[in-house]
């Protein structure tokens, strides 16, 4: 008697712990998903990428040959408000690069540099994709040379200019690595407009403020370095 008692505790026993531990897993999982849901937001994004800008501009003929100036892009941005799957991200960017061709006879180069402050707009629905809206005013610095044989000692002919700028744009973000990755891999696409200020341009050598004077210089007309782009990029966020 003694002994089937003892049995019965013993299945008694294990029966319960092993119902504790059935009730235990669904437990665990939801602190797992709990810590997961949690982890800590992204809320830094480096990214490079690529930049085509397409220039139908008189004044942008003499340095390209097919309308198109491809720059590289580098940005640097912020998340500072989230709101479920909107948020507000903010940040700075710039745009580098240049276009050869040849004018009048004469190898050409313009090299254009776009900085800007960024104000990005996103809604997520999904956690590896989302959608961005972007408005990016900002200045755009521009050099243009033409090595033409004939100028006084043989030096460049040579103009700069700085005019205001500004970038919109629309685009999506696909995330590349899991979740639980602390730091995590996107690419992203966009296309947008790039307005800028309109610039004369007008070459001519590096000169006395006297000497400069008795220099016709070459004008090259105006240029519009305005125009449809679309980017491509990389980006990491932490």
């Amino acid at each position: 008697m003694k002994r089937n008692a003892a049995v019965r505790l013993v299945l008694i026993a294990a029966t319960g712990a092993a119902g504790l531990s059935s009730a235990s897993a669904p437990a665990r999982a939801q602190v797992i998903e709990r810590e997961a849901a949690a982890a800590k937001a992204e809320t830094w994004q480096g990214s490079i990428g690529v930049r085509s800008t397409f220039i139908r501009s008189a004044g942008f003929d003499p340095f390209s040959g097919n309308d198109v100036m491809s720059q590289m892009s580098l940005a640097l941005e912020h998340v500072f408000v989230r709101r479920d799957a909107f948020a507000f991200a903010a940040g700075v960017a710039g745009d580098f690069g240049g276009s050869s061709s040849t004018a009048r006879g004469a190898p050409s180069d313009l090299k254009l540099l776009r900085f800007t402050a960024v104000a990005e707009g996103r809604y997520q629905p999904w956690d590896r994709a989302y959608g961005f809206v972007r408005f990016a005013p900002g200045m755009l610095l521009g050099s243009a040379e033409v090595a033409d044989a004939s100028a006084p000692n043989g030096r460049l002919l040579q103009d700069e200019f700085n005019v205001l700028a500004v970038d919109t744009s629309a685009g999506a973000a696909l995330r590349l690595s899991g979740p639980a990755n602390p730091v995590a891999a996107w690419v992203t696409a966009e296309a947008g407009y790039g307005w800028a200020g309109s610039h004369r341009l007008m070459l001519a050598p590096e000169a006395t403020p006297r000497d400069q004077a008795k220099i016709a210089p070459l004008d090259l007309g105006t240029i519009d370095a305005r125009g449809a782009f679309m980017r491509f990029a990389a980006v990491i966020t932490y």
